[in-house]
């Protein structure tokens, strides 16, 4: 009878064991709506409370977007969350999640910048790349191959110019443009600076391309740049 017993529980641990090391295989596209059972997953929410508060009288948002996307996902660790609430605080520089709480209160909390891969709000791509001084941004990505042009997104609080007057105001958004290379994050600001970002074998054709297409990059539209990138992941040479 004893040894029977043994033998059941030995099948259960057996069991047990087996569905432990079976349950981080499961589907790496989750969504991210809290389990009733379980809670929050702690991977997700895991940032810290976001309580930025403009001033009363602001004018303007700190905000990339006017709204929050609903539909938005973030890969975080090589896990896709999706239908979760997202916007761009580009004042602060943080990706700020919108969520309700335990007692479905509306809260917010920052992303963390340290697993984070990649997101995407309302249909555009970002990624997170390290600067040379080794700070961690998110940028907007165009491309989908090794190179890739770059949008670093940014506002200003300025104080309104009347006499007086202790409104502040956010400025508009304010975008720098960078192409990556060779691992390598470069600024331009101009034809001539996007050239000479890449090798010398591709500069020629991709001055050729600039010209035949008409392109001038501080004006072209995200579709054109895009185009223009997808070129210069067509060219051979590095």
């Amino acid at each position: 009878m004893l040894e029977a017993q043994n033998n059941l529980l030995l099948r259960f641990l057996l069991l047990l064991a087996i569905a432990m090391v079976s349950l981080p295989a499961t589907s790496q596209v989750n969504s991210g709506n809290n389990d009733p059972v379980y809670g929050y997953d702690p991977l997700l929410y895991n940032g810290k409370i976001y309580n930025f508060l403009p001033m009363p009288g602001t004018e303007g948002t700190q905000y990339l977007f006017d709204t929050f996307d609903s539909l938005a996902s973030i890969t975080v660790r090589g896990v896709t969350y999706e239908h979760i609430s997202l916007n761009y605080d580009i004042y602060n520089h943080l990706l700020i999640l919108k969520y309700k709480n335990a007692v479905g209160s509306q809260s917010f909390i920052e992303i963390s910048y340290a697993w984070l891969e990649k997101a995407s709000l309302w249909g555009n791509k970002f990624e997170t790349f390290t600067t040379p001084d080794s700070i961690k941004r998110l940028y907007q990505v165009l491309g989908d191959d090794d190179e890739k042009i770059l949008y670093y997104f940014s506002k200003e609080l300025l104080l309104e110019g009347l006499k007086g007057s202790k409104n502040h105001y956010f400025t508009s958004v304010k975008k720098n443009m960078f192409v990556l290379t060779n691992g390598r994050i470069s600024l331009f600001k101009n034809n001539a600076g996007f050239i000479k970002s890449f090798s010398l074998k591709k500069q020629s054709f991709i001055k050729s391309f600039l010209r035949s297409s008409h392109i001038n990059v501080r004006k072209a539209n995200d579709l054109l740049l895009t185009d223009l990138i997808n070129y210069c992941n067509s060219l051979p040479g590095t």
